[in-house]
């Protein structure tokens, strides 16, 4: 029996992409063979619940590790929840009113979004995440905050984030010319301790876990399972974080590597 963990973005999807908006069927048929097999398959994204595509929650995956670990699900019920401490989200939400940054706070089963931030709103519609998938109306004292992911269009405000998380706080960042996007969670999660957790509770061995990645938030799982496999067009530290580097999402790398190094077995 075997574990496999699949990242969403840039590894089963090409979100931005119109004909890579959902896994192709290769990868599909891939999935399912693993199944067939008696083995088990697992989102392990730094997506929230409500970020994840209707079809990918339909498509009948064991569980899914979320929010780069701090949230677990398997078969439907929560395992495992690991909330922020509700006076950090305050000071870095205070930080980013003042900067005018726009934010969502990510929950477990919903993502939480201030209905002035249209620049983010609009973002997100550009990786097939609309306005239904968001909830708008919120107090932000009373819900559980597990992620928050922080938008500007201007670079140096990634400095006020920066210098202001605490020692058990860290990030990932996405930069190019058009906005800085930081996703910010706690050190102590990450898709490797979920996944670690899985397996605990599968009782399998970690040399018959495998996993699936492309970007910085996949370099611990990648790492650490029995097999860690980047995407080509992955990033270069996930690339270096894995054993083994498979053709890209669009050449459908993740049918390659289950066919290639999991099925083959």
């Amino acid at each position: 029996m075997k574990a496999v963990f699949f990242d969403i973005d840039g590894t089963l999807i090409e979100g931005t992409h119109p004909d890579y908006r959902y896994m192709r069927e290769n990868v599909q048929k891939a999935i399912r063979k693993l199944q067939e097999q008696g083995h088990y398959v697992f989102i392990a994204s730094g997506r929230s619940l409500a970020f994840l595509d209707e079809k990918i929650r339909n498509f009948g995956f064991d569980g899914y590790v979320l929010l780069n670990g701090s949230v677990i699900f398997f078969h439907d019920k929560i395992i495992y929840r690991a909330p922020l401490e509700k006076s950090f989200v305050e000071k870095i939400t205070s930080i980013c009113d003042e900067h005018d940054m726009q934010y969502s706070l990510q929950g477990d089963f919903h993502t939480y979004v201030d209905k002035k931030f249209e620049y983010l709103i609009y973002r997100l519609g550009q990786y097939g995440i609309f306005a239904d998938q968001l909830t708008f109306d919120y107090d932000k004292k009373a819900i559980d905050v597990y992620k928050l992911e922080i938008d500007s269009p201007r670079h140096e405000d990634r400095k006020y984030i920066i210098e202001n998380l605490p020692e058990d706080m860290t990030y990932v960042e996405d930069m190019n010319h058009n906005y800085c996007h930081l996703e910010v969670y706690a050190k102590e999660n990450s898709k490797a301790t979920g996944a670690l957790k899985v397996l605990e509770l599968l009782n399998i061995d970690i040399k018959d876990s495998y996993a699936f990645g492309d970007g910085d938030n996949d370099i611990e799982i990648l790492s650490t399972v029995g097999m860690g496999m980047a995407m080509a067009n992955g990033s270069v530290k996930a690339r270096n974080s894995a054993k083994i580097v498979v053709p890209s999402v669009f050449e459908d790398g993740v049918a390659y590597g289950i066919e290639r190094y999991i099925l083959s077995k």
